[in-house]
């Protein structure tokens, strides 16, 4: 067989046939996980094209636009604007910590002036 005989003409052309008709199941999963808010993972995504996660891996741009897609903020469904995630969470978490640090902190010097204040009778 040579790379011009038609069976192995056929068999690129179905090869190539077959990874556009994968890629447009991947973009396809893309946005409907876009859409709907649903999780945006490499395995997400292949799970729900209905490849396998090494595809994806081999297709360096469409593994990309997955990495590209799971550092935005997800979306509330119904388009309502970015939902909670992980990383909202973790810096609320963070900022209540600080916040309760200088409370706490504004606390001591308050009470070490008033047992000033009053001569040690605290």
């Amino acid at each position: 067989m040579t790379p011009t005989d038609p069976a192995v003409q056929a068999m690129l052309e179905g090869r190539r046939a077959d990874t556009g008709r994968r890629r447009q199941r991947v973009l396809a999963a893309l946005a409907e996980a876009a859409k709907d808010g649903s999780e945006t993972s490499v395995a997400a995504i292949a799970r729900r094209a209905g490849v396998d996660r090494t595809f994806l891996y081999c297709h360096r741009d469409l593994l990309g636009q997955v990495h590209a897609q799971a550092a935005e903020p997800p979306t509330v469904p119904g388009g309502r604007g970015p939902a909670v995630s992980r990383a909202s969470l973790q810096a609320d978490l963070a900022a209540a910590d600080a916040r309760t640090a200088h409370l706490a902190a504004q606390v001591r010097r308050l009470e070490a002036r008033l047992s000033d204040a009053l001569g040690e009778r605290v």
